[in-house]
């Protein structure tokens, strides 16, 4: 008697368990979600349906989703045997975030210009943005700036790395994003 009873449990708690996942694949093989006024003028929303029959169906707009940069390896310091850095020669600059392609919901208020430096980040250099062709304000001695003040609609993303003396190190290849903002409607 008390294995049958284990066994109950057992059963009863993957039950359980897996009643959330099965509300979630049927809310998404019909995906309607109703709004409902009650007599008291009280809106709720639903994805069932009232027995009374009194509700509208609510469409809901497509989910935004951004894909996030994959982690890269960072790049490591070779240092020489009196601890300073040694010129490495060549160094190259790399969009990392925002990716080609990316869509920037319109929820998203911070967009930030994310990039890799390789084999490392010269020292006094910083790197500015190139948007649409025309240098973006500000420059970061770091690995992300600011973007965030960009209009709706389509653009295209260039990093160049310069020197303390000004002297561009490196560019970037150029990167398209989308932009979406909300529309005022008046």
């Amino acid at each position: 008697m008390a294995n049958r009873m284990l066994g109950i449990q057992k059963l009863l708690k993957a039950v359980l368990l897996a009643l959330p996942i099965v509300a979630v694949v049927a809310f998404a093989e019909t995906g309607a979600i109703y709004k409902i006024v009650g007599p008291d003028g009280q809106v709720t929303f639903s994805d069932t349906p009232p027995p009374n029959g009194n509700l509208e169906e609510v469409e809901l707009a497509p989910i935004n989703i951004q894909p996030i940069a994959l982690p890269r390896q960072l790049p490591s310091r070779k240092l020489s045997p009196n601890g300073k850095n040694r010129d490495s020669g060549a160094v190259s600059i790399q969009i990392v975030s925002p990716i080609n392609e990316a869509t920037i919901p319109p929820g998203q208020t911070l967009i930030a210009l994310e990039v890799q430096v390789t084999p490392a980040y010269p020292e006094g250099s910083s790197f500015y943005a190139v948007i649409d062709g025309q240098r973006w304000q500000g420059s970061s001695d770091g690995n992300a700036l600011d973007i965030s003040a960009l209009e709706r609609g389509t653009h295209t993303l260039q990093a160049v790395l310069v020197g303390s003396n000004g002297r561009v190190l490196a560019q970037s290849r150029v990167v398209t994003i989308y932009v979406k903002r909300p529309i005022a409607r008046g």
